[in-house]
Order: C-alpha cells, then sequence, then structure tokens
C-alpha cells in the first residue's frame, strides 16, 4: 500500500479521534464550571471538578482499554457501531468532509475517551497556569 495513502488515512482516524476529544472534554469542562458556579463555588470548585472529572476519564479509558484475553492483543477488536456523540461531531465541519477510514483502522472509543480525559486534565491545568485560577 501506498505511504501517503497510508497517512492519510491515519491522520483522517486522528482527526475524528481529537475531534470527539475536544468535544467530551469540553462538554465535561463546562458542565463541571456550570456546576462549580451554580452550587457558589466558583472556578477554583470548577478547576477542581475539572481535574477529577479528567482523571475519571482516564481511568474509565484505562480499564476499558485493558486487554481481558490474550486474543486482545493479536488485533484490533473495533466494532462498526458508533456513539451518538460520534455522530455528533462527524456532523460538525471540517469532520463532515472527511471519509473516515474502515472502523478497523480507525481509534477506538476507550481510545477516544482516554485522550479525553488527557485534553481535560491539560484544560485544567491550563485554568490554573494561563488564567490563574488558583
Amino acid at each position: 500500500m501506498d505511504v501517503s495513502r497510508r497517512l492519510s488515512r491515519r491522520a483522517r482516524a486522528w482527526a475524528d479521534a481529537l475531534a470527539y476529544a475536544l468535544a467530551v472534554a469540553g462538554a465535561v469542562t463546562l458542565g463541571a464550571l456550570a456546576l462549580a458556579l451554580a452550587t457558589g463555588g466558583g472556578f477554583v470548585r470548577g478547576k477542581i471538578l475539572t481535574f477529577v472529572a479528567g482523571w475519571l476519564l482516564v481511568g474509565y479509558a484505562t480499564v476499558r482499554l485493558w486487554p481481558t484475553s490474550v486474543d486482545d492483543l493479536e488485533g484490533p477488536s473495533v466494532s462498526a457501531r458508533g456513539t451518538r456523540l460520534e455522530g455528533l461531531v462527524r456532523g460538525i465541519p471540517p469532520l463532515r468532509w472527511l471519509r473516515l477510514p474502515a472502523p478497523p483502522e480507525r481509534v477506538r472509543v476507550a481510545g477516544k475517551v482516554f485522550l479525553a480525559g488527557v485534553v481535560t486534565l491539560a484544560g485544567s491545568l491550563l485554568m490554573e497556569t494561563a488564567f490563574g485560577v488558583a
């Protein structure tokens, strides 16, 4: 197979994963901030809730990615069905215009959730360092 085709396929798969991660991280961060402001905790509580939610996402994804048997290590086990959130994210430009690779070549949902957890943790760090939320 042509190297440029493989790179294009991988880039499209990772663009899909990154868009999913940004959507989940954005929703989690906004939800945490809304909950914190509604309960009178302010942005500090929002940052803490975002941090905790990021670790919960990373932990959940780690459990989902953990192999249950030796057969899981031999190849990707990807289901063809996606989640509702994946469908919503794929409808947003520029992903709407990209043709995604076949399901075995995409990033699994658990991998996308792991990436979303890392992005959420990065958002929490950004709130503390860049915006001064102590």
